[in-house]
């Protein structure tokens, strides 16, 4: 479930191509961001970036430059790995999770324990969404699908699951009044629980690398967590007050993603901190960058495999839409990570 709030918006110009070329010029490097297409929650896997425009699903190939459009409507939150994508899909007037063969273009539906609120997250095959309100303990449920035998478990209470090979994340609440992360080894059945407190939420996992938003304030701030050395390292900052005495922080949490050591983020605000924009944080230099910059109060959908850094702009946060691009960029091509 993404996080929901109301944010004013600010026009954006842009320019009817399907692909253009935009140039961001900071004191370290000019980048070269593409416009790839049109719509709005673009994930990315190798070469293929995958989104939704109108309800209809979206696989561009980085290599070929081909867009490809699958046969779908009512499609929302696509989950791509390697050539396996999973979308929630409301087509027949039901929710149900769409998986798709990009190479055989086979399909198949997970219909059972799905709502309205589930996002899937994928995973080799395995495949995790959450679903069903529980007003008792105000938690939803995680569930894990394997495709490859068809079998569904239920992992636990909580939502907005995310997974990396045999270890699901996902953010419940505790026995408290507050939000918590956990861990949950797929293997072993042990859970493991984010020596953190707050109001957590936005879970995502790469290794042994956790990432989590605290949404206490505003848009929230992120916060990451060593599953070995249990070692908990804030990202971006809190709330602060800048030299001249206005606010700082907490407007980094909406969006985020990990790959690798690289965490992408979502900035809606400008302040002492930065400007609002795209920002990528390497986790081996501690140091956040930003690739590319927006107005405030206009919200992006990063996400990030390898140096390719993909983004959207997400409209279900302003009053009117202020642009439908789908942008990428190669980080490897500039000195933009390497100050």
């Amino acid at each position: 479930m993404e996080n929901r709030g109301k944010l004013y918006s600010i026009a954006l110009a842009s320019t009817a191509l399907v692909f253009v070329f935009l140039i961001f010029v900071s004191a370290a490097s000019s980048v070269q961001v593409t416009r790839i297409g049109n719509g709005s929650d673009p994930a990315i896997y190798g070469s293929k970036v995958a989104w939704t425009d109108r309800g209809v699903i979206h696989v561009y190939d980085l290599t070929t430059k081909t867009d490809t459009m699958v046969n779908s409507s009512a499609a929302s939150y696509p989950a791509i790995y390697g050539n396996k994508l999973v979308w929630h899909d409301e087509s027949n007037g039901t929710p149900r999770l769409a998986v798709y063969d990009i190479e055989t273009a086979a399909r198949s539906y997970i219909t059972k324990d799905v709502d309205s609120y589930s996002i899937p997250a994928i995973y080799g095959n395995r495949i995790v969404w959450s679903a069903n309100y529980n007003e008792t303990n105000y938690n939803y449920n995680v569930y894990m699908r394997d495709i490859s035998t068809s079998t569904q478990t239920r992992i636990a209470y909580g939502e907005n699951p995310d997974i990396y090979d045999t270890r699901i994340t996902y953010a419940a609440y505790d026995s408290g009044d507050w939000r918590s992360i956990f861990v949950y080894d797929i293997i072993t059945g042990e859970t493991t629980q984010v020596p953190y407190s707050g109001d957590l939420n936005n879970p995502h996992i790469y290794g042994n690398t956790v990432i989590w938003s605290d949404t206490y304030t505003r848009l929230g701030y992120i916060a990451m967590y060593d599953i070995v050395t249990k070692k908990v390292t804030a990202v971006t900052n809190d709330t602060g007050i800048c030299d001249d005495g206005s606010e700082s922080g907490s407007d980094t949490g909406a969006h985020t993603n990990i790959y690798g050591d690289k965490i992408v983020y979502a900035k809606a605000s400008s302040d002492c901190l930065g400007s609002a924009g795209v920002y990528v944080y390497n986790i081996s230099t501690a140091q956040s960058t930003q690739v590319f910059d927006y107005e405030i109060n206009i919200l992006t959908t990063p996400d990030v495999y390898d140096d390719t850094v993909v983004w959207g702009i997400d409209n279900r946060y302003s009053d009117d839409a202020i642009d439908n691009g789908i942008y990428i960029i190669d980080l490897s091509a500039t000195n933009t990570l390497r100050q």
